[in-house]
């Protein structure tokens, strides 16, 4: 019975976690550039073995016992594929047609994102909100007027042609590296590399969530919540009974 406690359990505890991860892709539909995340589970035995690249005594063939069925979430990984392209007509939005990311200096580190819905700060930086200021060949990019083009390189021109600055598109070999530090924003230890993808001008990468997909995923995992609760109600049920006997006898 104490095993059936365990399972269950560690069941509802993973789905929750489960859910937690779907609700913030689904709060992330609209959100430029956001990459839908997905949890990855198994069993205790298998994070344990994962880990340790062992089971947890250290030896061949040693058994984990019951412990070894309990439910475990191992981890939440992103996926990078493309969210599609949404033309705006807004001169400071801008979207990477290829591999790469936007560099943006916070005030503390430099992160990574496909979000290029920019806007300007009181000093006319371009900026992600809420984020820090992008960064171009130069430096942050300062403008001084709306009235510029850009070219699909990232370059930006003012009215005269002069080139202003050059937003900075750079990628990674490994994505594994990469943290996710707010909703499509992301650091990595590993050092970036410049990229040649195109930028499109007056656009925003859509976000990658597909709303169908996580509303299946959602139902699956309150059903399987609501089914482990019950059955839970029935193990506590019956072992009550079975110290109301103990006590009778």
């Amino acid at each position: 019975m104490y095993k059936g406690f365990y399972n269950l359990s560690s069941s509802m505890l993973t789905q929750n976690k489960n859910l937690n991860v779907i609700s913030n892709n689904l709060a992330n539909v609209s959100t430029s550039g956001y990459k839908s995340d997905k949890m990855v589970t198994g069993t205790f035995k298998d994070e344990v073995m994962s880990r340790t690249g062992n089971n947890i005594l250290g030896a061949e063939g040693d058994s984990l016992g019951n412990s070894s069925m309990i439910t475990v979430p191992y981890e939440t990984v992103t996926d990078f594929t493309d969210g599609g392209w949404e033309e705006t007509g807004s001169v400071l939005d801008f979207a990477i047609n290829g591999d790469g990311f936007f560099e943006v200096a916070t005030q503390d580190k430099t992160v990574y994102t496909r979000n290029g819905s920019f806007g300007l700060d009181e000093e006319g930086y371009v900026v992600l909100q809420g984020i820090g200021r992008v960064i171009g060949s130069n430096g942050p990019i300062k403008l001084t007027s709306d009235n510029f083009n850009v070219t699909q390189d990232g370059g930006i021109y003012d009215a005269t042609g002069k080139l202003v600055s050059k937003l900075k598109i750079v990628d990674f070999n490994n994505y594994d590296n990469l943290t996710k530090v707010d909703e499509g924003v992301f650091t990595s230890g590993d050092a970036a590399q410049a990229a040649d993808s195109a930028v499109l001008w007056k656009y925003v990468e859509t976000s990658n969530v597909d709303p169908m997909h996580e509303m299946t995923d959602m139902l699956v995992s309150q059903r399987t919540l609501q089914s482990a609760a019950q059955i839970l109600k029935m193990y506590d049920s019956m072992a009550a009974k079975a110290t109301e006997i103990g006590r009778v006898q």
